[in-house]
């Protein structure tokens, strides 16, 4: 029998371990961030889906995995797609890394607190009190 290693194991997770992710009550969330820090759109994607049951969505794979690899108007394409795509989420999860959000991301999250006043969260917010 082949025994392969879970993916979200001890070393996995203990990145993670100062982040309360249950006070994420909503089922669809849209990750809201910079593409420089696409390990942790994957990472804490899994968390999200495999450990608590959420859905999660970004505004694309290719453009997270390969923004450089795309024309300024093909990028400007993939944006105005994530900002329709709010209209069908719950919640959004900004991933605020280091303090982090762009001129894209703030304008998602403009977007959404005006448009549809549903939950923000705040990857920082998460963090639990030392």
């Amino acid at each position: 029998m082949n025994l392969i290693k879970a993916r979200l194991n001890k070393n996995f997770l203990d990145e993670f371990k100062d982040y309360d992710f249950s006070k994420i009550a909503e089922n669809k969330i849209f990750f809201v961030g910079s593409c420089r820090f696409k390990d942790y759109f994957i990472k804490i994607e899994s968390i999200l889906q495999i450990l608590f049951g959420k859905i999660v969505y970004i505004c694309s794979i290719d453009g997270l995995l390969n923004k450089d690899k795309f024309s300024f108007n093909e990028w400007e394409k993939l944006q105005a797609i994530a900002l329709r795509k709010l209209q069908d989420q719950d919640a959004i999860l900004v991933l605020d890394i280091d303090g982090y959000i762009g001129d894209h991301s703030l304008e998602e999250i403009e977007n959404f607190e005006k448009r549809y006043n549903k939950p923000i969260y705040y990857l920082s917010e998460l963090r639990k009190k030392q």
